[in-house]
């Protein structure tokens, strides 16, 4: 089995579509490709896909080719299944940790919407860093890269830098006041079949 496309249906219609393609000249954009000292970056708004954004949304495609053309990109995953976990994923294939600012992360607007509909003490930014089908694109790259692709702003979403990659594994949140603290990773969790 390649890929996670793994459902099951009692009704009467299942479709699935497989997409092929090939690499482009500038090689593939893996998870394992992290560099302590990198900057963390994320295309768009994160949270809110529960309020139906999921189903409304349109494949960082195009705009991934565009930055691997213009800057030099490090390591790379879509955000599909949570912030934390994604990132943790891609820390966790290269060996190494990250920072990440939480006053940084672009929350969507459905995230606070969706957390006061929730009313059980959640925030926006708890669903911008959890809920997952974000699908807005994760990168890491050089620092400096990353002060060049945030002011060019080449797309016309924005990009923002949300933090660094660390020598030392795990994934850590730092507040407002400089203090730095584990961040569980917390998202969509696909469960062992039985």
């Amino acid at each position: 089995l390649a890929g996670g496309d793994i459902n099951s249906w009692d009704g009467p219609l299942v479709v699935s579509v497989t997409a092929i393609g090939e690499v482009t000249g500038h090689g593939s954009l893996r998870r394992s490709g992290a560099r302590p000292g990198d900057a963390v970056v994320v295309t768009g708004s994160l949270g809110g896909s529960r309020l139906g954004k999921h189903l409304d949304f349109e494949p960082r495609v195009t705009e991934a080719l565009l930055l691997a053309e213009r800057y030099t990109l490090h390591a790379g995953i879509d955000i599909s299944d949570g912030l934390s976990l994604d990132l943790s994923r891609l820390c966790s294939a290269s060996g190494c940790g990250a920072i990440i600012d939480l006053a940084r992360v672009p929350v969507d607007l459905a995230a606070g919407e969706w957390a006061r509909q929730l009313a059980d003490g959640s925030t926006a930014l708890d669903h911008a860093l959890a809920d997952g089908e974000d699908f807005e694109l994760l990168l890491t790259l050089p620092a400096d890269e990353a002060t060049r692709l945030v002011t060019d702003q080449p797309l016309d979403i924005p990009v923002t830098r949300i933090g660094e990659i660390v020598a030392e594994r795990g994934l850590w949140q730092r507040d407002t006041d400089g203090v730095v603290a584990p961040l569980p990773p917390r998202g969509f969790l696909l469960l062992p079949l039985m």
